[in-house]
């Protein structure tokens, strides 16, 4: 369990996230709470995105999987703060695929 504080600047319009105390730096946060007959949602998720030492960057959502996705193995990796996790976007990965890509239309 994580007590998250998400903190808007109506002015600057700056969202800071913090996760119990700790200042996360995203690219992104998204915060959804309804209640649909009677059952209440809630749904929360942030992008970071990190550099690895070559320069190729790589962006992973965290989000709060719902109480039916945690009973699921598929979920079995959560984090210490109760998030799971996937990679949006990595360079490297899209960097193979265009190499790939570009070796098999030559041989065509």
């Amino acid at each position: 369990m994580a007590i998250v504080n998400v903190s808007l600047d109506t002015g600057s319009r700056q969202v800071v996230l913090s996760i119990n105390g700790v200042v996360v730096p995203l690219s992104d946060c998204y915060l959804e709470k309804h209640t649909y007959e009677g059952e209440e949602y809630v749904r929360f998720a942030y992008t970071v995105e990190s550099t690895n030492e070559n320069g190729l960057k790589e962006r992973k959502q965290y989000y709060l999987p719902t109480p039916e996705e945690v009973a699921t193995e598929a979920h079995a990796g959560l984090n210490e703060d109760g998030f799971a996790s996937k990679v949006v976007h990595d360079d490297e990965v899209a960097q193979k695929d265009v190499i790939a890509f570009l070796q098999e239309r030559r041989r065509s």
